[in-house]
């Protein structure tokens, strides 16, 4: 069974014993934590603010971080989702030029076959004349 570490981080002046993931990602979320109640604790008035109150600002402030982010996310994926179906209409545009292409140059084969076809008629009825 795999043993799992214990990181000890600091959280608004507190040292927290955490485990569940790499230290390094359990520092950043701790270090994450106390960046956002340090600005917290700029705004006047915040520290006259019961526990309870400033545990439900700060999570109201990482949630609104949260939901941002996640609108931004949809906005990505929707942009990504706009370019790929005008990518999709543009490489059907190329196939149908590209169809279209094929049979204008299969027309001009077509004539040019056509063509020669009838300069040897032509020159076949010359020679005829010529010879009478």
């Amino acid at each position: 069974m795999e043993e799992r570490s214990e990181l000890s981080v600091v959280i608004d002046g507190k040292v927290y014993r955490l485990s569940g993931g790499s230290d390094i990602y359990l520092q950043k979320l701790a270090s994450y934590v106390d960046g956002k109640i340090r600005e917290l604790k700029k705004q006047p008035g915040y520290n006259k603010l019961s526990t309870e109150y400033r545990d439900i600002l700060l999570a109201l402030n990482i949630t609104e971080e949260l939901f941002k982010l996640r609108d931004e996310i949809e906005v990505f994926n929707q942009d990504g989702r706009d370019r790929a179906q005008e990518l999709y209409e543009l490489k059907q545009q190329i196939v149908d030029k590209d169809m279209r292409l094929d049979a204008a140059n299969k027309l001009v084969a077509d004539y040019k076959a056509k063509v020669n076809e009838l300069q040897k008629q032509i020159i076949g009825l010359e020679t005829n004349n010529e010879f009478h």
